[in-house]
C-alpha cells in the first residue's frame, strides 16, 4: 500500500477524495496531519504523509518486483499450486494400502513394498539360455501433496541392479476410479566375470508412464498401467574392449495389469503382470545389448505391502 502511494503521488494521480499527497522521506513513521484551514477555498485539502523510505528505496522495490527471473518463479509457483491443490476428495475410502494403485495421499507419508518378480527370456533369442532368476523388488512412495508423490524402485539381483525414481500427479475421477501420470529417471549397472572375462555395463533411462485403477466393492483394487522407455546412455566393458553409446532411442512399451487385496492380518498382497516388449532390457546385458525387433518378456510381480 505503501508503495502504491507513493507512485501514485509521483505520477500526479492521487486526486479526488485522499487529495495531494506530500512526500518526505528519511523517517519510519505515519503522519497525518488536519486539513490547513489557511489554505485558499480553490485549493484541495492536503494530507502529509512521511513515508518510511526514501525514493531511492522504493524504486529499487518497484524494479525488484518487476524483474522477468522473479515473474517466472512466481509463475512455476502460482502454476504448481493449483496443480497441487485439488480439493480432498469427501467421497474417498481408502480400502487398504496400495502401491500401483493410484491413490492420492490425504492422510499417509509413506508406502512401502517389498517381494520379488520373474522374468523370463525368449527362447528364440536366447537359445538355450532361458533365464528366470527371481528379482527382488523394493518400492518406496513418497507423499509430496495430496496429489502429488514421489516414487523410488529398486531391482536387485546383485550381479545386475536397476534403480528408479520419479514423481507422479495422482487424481480421482469419480467414486470408482483414479488415474496417475509421471515420468520416472533409472540408472542400471552389471558386473560379471565368466572365465577370466571382466564384464562390466551400466546405463540410463527415463520411463514416462501413466495408470488408470478401478475400486471394485470388496476389497479388490484393480490398476492398468501403461509404460514407454527411453534409451539415454549405455556402457559396456569386456576386458580392455569399451563401448559406449549415447544414442537416445525409443525402446518400447510395457503394460502392467496389477490386483491388490488384504493378504493376512492387516498386510496387503500385491500381484502384477507386465507384457513387455523391449529392443533392450536391462537384465539381459550379459546376453545382447540391443536386437533389430522388439522382444516380447512376460514378467510377473508379486509384492507385500508393509
Amino acid at each position: 500500500m505503501l508503495y502504491g502511494l507513493c507512485r501514485q503521488y509521483q505520477q500526479g494521480n492521487m486526486g479526488g477524495f485522499f487529495g495531494k499527497l506530500r512526500f518526505t522521506g528519511g523517517e519510519r513513521v505515519w503522519k497525518k496531519v488536519r486539513k490547513d484551514k489557511s489554505n485558499e477555498a480553490n485549493k484541495k485539502p492536503f494530507i502529509n504523509l512521511q513515508c518510511i523510505s526514501s525514493f531511492n528505496k522504493q524504486t529499487a522495490l518497484y524494479n525488484y518486483m518487476h524483474h522477468p527471473v522473479l515473474k517466472i518463479i512466481l509463475l512455476h509457483f502460482a502454476f504448481f499450486t493449483v496443480l497441487s491443490s485439488s480439493a480432498q476428495d469427501s467421497t474417498f475410502n481408502a480400502k487398504h494400502r496400495a502401491i500401483f494403485f493410484p491413490y492420492p495421499m490425504y492422510k499417509e507419508h509413506w508406502r512401502t513394498s517389498l517381494g520379488f518378480s520373474f522374468l523370463t527370456t525368449p527362447q528364440d533369442i536366447t537359445e538355450e539360455v532361458r533365464l528366470r532368476i527371481p528379482c527382488g523388488e523394493f518400492v518406496a512412495l513418497r507423499k509430496i501433496s495430496e496429489n502429488v508423490q514421489a516414487q523410488a524402485r529398486v531391482s536387485f539381483q546383485f550381479l545386475q541392479n536397476h534403480f528408479t525414481a520419479g514423481v507422479h500427479y495422482v487424481k480421482p475421477l469419480g467414486k470408482k476410479f483414479y488415474w496417475s501420470a509421471g515420468n520416472d529417471i533409472g540408472f542400471w549397472f552389471g558386473f560379471l566375470k565368466v572365465q577370466g572375462f571382466d564384464s562390466k555395463a551400466s546405463g540410463w533411462l527415463t520411463y514416462p508412464s501413466a495408470s488408470i485403477g478401478y475400486m471394485t466393492r470388496k476389497d479388490l483394487l484393480i490398476s492398468l498401467k501403461l509404460q514407454v522407455g527411453f534409451n539415454l546412455y549405455y556402457e559396456a566393458l569386456n576386458g580392455e574392449n569399451k563401448f559406449i553409446s549415447n544414442k537416445r532411442y525409443y525402446n518400447g512399451e510395457s503394460i502392467t495389469l496389477a490386483i491388490e487385496q488384504p493378504f493376512y492380518q492387516r498386510k496387503h498382497l500385491t500381484l502384477a503382470f507386465s507384457a513387455i516388449s523391449n529392443n533392450f532390457y536391462w537384465q539381459t546385458w550379459s546376453l545382447f545389448y540391443k536386437t533389430n525387433r522388439k522382444v516380447f518378456y512376460p514378467q510377473i510381480t508379486v509384492g507385500f505391502i508393509l
